[in-house]
């Protein structure tokens, strides 16, 4: 069951559609008006209704929401809330990627500092000369 469909609403549905429904629900579902031999139940489903206003609510996760529920994959949705949206995953990505490159230049100006014969470049031999006489 998609969020539109616990909601009522068609997945065209509008801000004021989307609270308006979840207001209803949320009085007929919340835990103090259920019956006390259903109160595990109307629980449940109280839950999903907050969560499916959370999404529906929000114009970034209503968009990630409608793009997987276009892949099928909108069961699985709740397990995003772990990253709490894709910019943050994105933004570790190129994280990654500018340590890496970051990386390889550093590597590359290591082997600049040794020529074809393996000698050392004269500001290498100038660093090894400065840091054994610190040593002595």
């Amino acid at each position: 069951m998609s969020f539109y469909e616990l909601l009522g609403i068609s997945e065209s549905g509008t801000f004021s559609e989307i609270k308006q429904a979840y207001k209803q629900l949320a009085l007929k579902y919340h835990p103090d008006v259920s019956p006390p031999d259903r109160t595990e139940d109307y629980t449940r489903r109280f839950i999903q209704v907050q969560e499916a206003y959370e999404i529906l609510s929000d114009p970034r996760m209503r968009a990630l929401y409608d793009k997987d529920l276009s892949l099928g994959l909108h069961l699985a949705f709740s397990a995003r809330k772990r990253y709490q949206n894709d910019e943050v995953l994105e933004e570790r990505g190129e994280w990654k990627n500018r340590w890496q490159s970051q990386l390889t230049e550093l590597k590359r100006r290591r082997s600049m500092n040794m020529d074809s014969r393996g000698n050392m470049s004269w500001a290498a031999r100038m660093r090894s000369q400065r840091n054994q006489s610190s040593t002595e």
